[in-house]
């Protein structure tokens, strides 16, 4: 009981800071069309900005479009993910809210979720 209180209470914290935690969504206007839906997460705040309207220094650093980076309540990068020769970005959504749910309520407790989740999945086909 004690654990479950503990974890009640690390989650409700976690998930009151959860917006110091942002996805930056960098296009440019002219591969609009290729423009990653990030409607699915959950826990960060997404800003989508174009490469065209951003400082020359910010864009020297930004290889390909669309480029997706996670940044940490410490303003760090903490992961990036950019599209290849296609201009299309083939990541799949989950890859990004699961290092999105790392960085914000640590290893510990996203393997807790996970070990829950699997077990959710077995005795669904157990």
């Amino acid at each position: 009981m004690k654990n479950l209180i503990l974890i009640l209470t690390l989650l409700v914290s976690s998930y009151t800071f959860s917006q110091d935690v942002t996805i930056l969504h960098i296009n440019a206007k002219w591969n609009t069309s290729n423009d990653y839906n990030l409607d699915r997460i959950r826990n960060a705040k997404v800003l989508k900005v174009f490469l065209e309207e951003q400082k020359v220094d910010f864009k020297a650093q930004i290889k390909s479009v669309p480029t997706i980076v996670l940044i940490g309540k410490d303003g760090k990068p903490k992961g990036q993910w950019s599209a290849g020769l296609s201009f299309k970005l083939e990541v799949p959504i989950d890859e990004i809210q699961d290092r999105i749910n790392l960085v914000l309520f640590g290893k510990w407790l996203v393997n807790i979720f996970l070990k829950r989740k699997l077990l959710k999945v077995l005795q669904h086909f157990g």
